[in-house]
């Protein structure tokens, strides 16, 4: 179901009363316009109904009371320096130790919300350029679907007139079948992503909306040099800070250590200090490609929207000359309707080209969606 067409008003019930020499007709229902949804007002809806934002809260009021009775407890609440090996009283490594891994956990959980965060907004986001894109889909089927069947029933004329073979109609209709369920596809792949978004929105399955993106083309521009931008923004990506802490976390266990440390686990510690430094650079590493990549491929969807547009001035110059010609006898209406196709089909791949831009331009802007660096995601 398409939610940008209002629902069909239905019949007027006919009451026929014994009573009454006359019908009765019952007045038509009224129909409701579908709510407007933005994506700002989805986001805000799935914000709201992410139980994973809940989560995170949780423990971050967790920790924060875990630090406020630290606090009680001995007057003070410090974190310690830990760039070189020592031992320290039994007794205050309990305390420094429960200071320490509480600060981390504040850290990494306000880190993991920022991703998490991040994920929601780019999951709306890609929710609704799968539903206008598909929307698009389903228009273009639609008017396929029109054109394949008036060519189907121009060859059964054309059959009965022995100007076809039977051969050559079954393949027509076969073409119209085939673009009917198309039709029928499309439409319930439009079901499935609205229950989806509405499923992360917390509303109803059968709620619909009249949906509003807008999304405006520009060529981007980036205001610094590629290496500035990768410096600043790997230096505040949450998923390498969450990397970083992870080393920090490991560097801690390998030099803090109580007075009653018996050595035991000093292999273990020196292998995962070493791993997590080496996950750091790795991580980096990534990151530095995955910018670039993007980059990249922001130029080349540029590049295409360009020959996207000169598609479409020549789909339409096609329309005109069509047009032109069904007028004066030299073309069919069919033949009409086949340049139309050309340019719906056209004006699509131009409308689908800025939706793809404008979704790898938030996660360019947002590197943190880029790569698939989810081993710093993990509680340590």
């Amino acid at each position: 179901m398409n939610p940008f067409f209002s629902i069909k008003s239905g019949l007027a019930l006919v009451l026929s009363l014994s009573l009454m020499p006359t019908a009765v007709f019952a007045a038509e229902p009224t129909v409701q316009p579908l709510p407007t949804l933005t994506y700002e007002q989805a986001l805000e809806k799935a914000r709201t109904h992410s139980s994973d934002l809940k989560d995170l809260q949780d423990y971050a009021d967790f920790l924060q009371k875990t630090k406020e009775d630290l606090w009680d407890s001995v007057g003070y609440f410090n974190t310690i320096t830990y760039e070189y090996q020592k031992w320290v009283n039994d007794v205050w490594y309990t305390i420094t130790s429960a200071a320490y891994q509480t600060d981390s956990g504040m850290k990494q959980n306000a880190y993991t919300k920022e991703l998490t965060e991040l994920a929601l907004q780019a999951t709306v986001k890609s929710y609704f350029t799968t539903i206008f894109t598909n929307l698009d889909s389903l228009k273009l089927a639609q008017k396929n679907a029109e054109v394949q069947k008036a060519l189907y029933q121009q060859g059964q004329v054309k059959n009965r007139m022995g100007l076809l073979s039977k051969y050559q109609l079954d393949q027509l209709e076969i073409a119209s079948k085939k673009a009917q369920d198309n039709v029928t596809l499309l439409e319930n792949a439009l079901e499935q992503e609205y229950m989806k978004l509405n499923g992360m929105m917390g509303e109803k399955p059968e709620v619909r909306f009249r949906y509003i993106y807008d999304v405006a083309y520009a060529p981007y521009e980036l205001k610094q040099t590629l290496d500035q931008y990768i410096v600043e923004k790997t230096k505040n990506d949450p998923s390498i800070k969450l990397r970083e802490l992870a080393f920090d976390n490991a560097k801690f266990n390998r030099n803090y250590l109580p007075e009653s440390w018996d050595g035991s686990q000093d292999n273990r510690n020196e292998m995962t200090y070493d791993q997590a430094k080496r996950a750091v650079k790795t991580a980096k590493e990534n990151k530095e490609f995955a910018i670039r990549n993007a980059y990249l491929q922001i130029q080349q969807l540029e590049t295409v929207y360009a020959s996207a547009q000169a598609d479409l001035k020549k789909a339409k110059g096609d329309l005109r000359a069509a047009e032109i010609n069904y007028k004066v006898g030299n073309l069919k209406k069919i033949d009409v309707a086949q340049a139309e196709l050309g340019v719906l089909n056209a004006e699509n791949a131009l409308r689908k080209n800025m939706y793809n831009h404008d979704m790898l331009i938030f996660s360019f802007e947002h590197p943190a969606l880029l790569g698939n660096d989810t081993a710093g995601n993990q509680k340590q």
